[in-house]
């Protein structure tokens, strides 16, 4: 049963809509607005960049077997990243196009987390990506919408515990995940906005 519910804790809270939670609450309650863009366009246009092309390209690489969805080894990660980064890259220049600082500074977040966590997989250890995805998604909601929306940090807990029990990471490996997106979102947002906080 406690292997069921870490099953089910994982699925609903797995990176992609840890990201899709990301823009759409950034993209509709950013107190700092979109630049040239209203809010309905820079909803499509993150959900589109961030996280339905990404995903439909994942979903493709399964089903002609280039890459096996559960990542249990992490050299097998390497073309996740790299589709991903494609993505996130086309994102931040578009972005910077249309000048939207916030869903640019969240498109970066999104590339610098990515890029963060390929380079440490690739030669040092696996992360942890729902790790990365969940702080990545609460970091960037607390930074851009205001410490009001601090208890959304407690969704760490829950991700956290369900990849311990199912045994897909060690303590070290979910810490560092949870790193390569806080840093990135706190330098990132510091920058654009004079104050992470």
């Amino acid at each position: 049963m406690k292997a069921g519910l870490a099953e089910t804790v994982s699925v609903v809270l797995n990176p992609q809509l840890m990201g899709m939670a990301a823009v759409v609450l950034i993209a509709l309650f950013s107190p700092r607005g979109h630049g040239s863009l209203d809010s309905g366009a820079a909803l499509v246009l993150g959900l589109l960049l961030l996280t339905v092309a990404p995903v439909f390209e994942t979903i493709g690489d399964v089903l002609v077997g280039r890459i096996n969805i559960s990542f249990e080894k992490r050299e097998k990660r390497d073309e996740f990243y790299s589709d991903w980064m494609l993505f996130f890259s086309v994102a931040v220049i578009a972005f910077l196009v249309l000048d939207s600082p916030t869903m640019l500074a969240l498109s970066l977040v999104f590339a610098e987390t990515n890029a963060l966590l390929w380079l440490i997989n690739r030669y040092w250890t696996k992360l942890s990506l729902h790790s990365a995805a969940v702080t990545g998604f609460t970091s960037s909601v607390i930074m851009v919408l205001g410490w009001s929306w601090w208890w959304i940090y407690l969704l760490v807990i829950p991700v956290w515990w369900s990849r311990l029990t199912l045994g897909a990471h060690d303590l070290r490996q979910l810490v560092l995940g949870a790193a390569a997106a806080w840093v990135p979102a706190f330098v990132t947002y510091g920058f654009f906005f004079g104050s992470a906080f």
